[in-house]
């Protein structure tokens, strides 16, 4: 089954400063879970870039980055390898905007699933974990 995850966070400041972080995909030594981040394969900032993460738990997490789109401020990635949490596709997309002096970023996770078991954890670790400690990363990084 397909499922659609989506968070939304605010952060204080320029789109143009977050977009900076975000779009540097493979180097997200700025978030606090991650010990370790280098370019797995392809060519930095580019579409079809594998980024490897090492994070905290001791834990891998490979990603591609699927589309970017620098005037819209917009990138897709998706799971390569063994993901994380169980699905069997995923595709996520962050967005930003401009919001009155500040950041809205916006987090759409389109995932294949098993059955609804795997939905509601991949719905509550996207919701209430990944997604709102990287909004946190961002904005103690950005000092916001």
């Amino acid at each position: 089954m397909d499922i659609t995850v989506e968070y939304t966070a605010v952060i204080d400041g320029d789109p143009q400063a977050v977009w900076q972080l975000l779009a540097a995909f493979e180097d997200m030594r700025w978030h606090p879970q991650v010990n370790g981040s280098q370019l797995a394969s392809g060519i930095s900032g580019r579409v079809g870039a594998v980024r490897e993460l090492s994070l905290t738990d001791g834990s891998t997490v490979t990603e591609r980055l699927d589309e970017l789109d620098h005037t819209r401020m917009t990138l897709t990635y998706s799971f390569q390898g063994d993901p994380p949490i169980p699905v069997s596709t995923s595709r996520t997309t962050i967005s930003l905007q401009p919001a009155d002096g500040q950041t809205a970023i916006t987090w759409q996770g389109d995932y294949g699933v098993a059955d609804s078991d795997a939905a509601a954890l991949v719905t509550r670790v996207s919701r209430e974990m990944v997604w709102p400690a990287t909004a946190q990363a961002l904005k103690t990084v950005l000092g916001r």
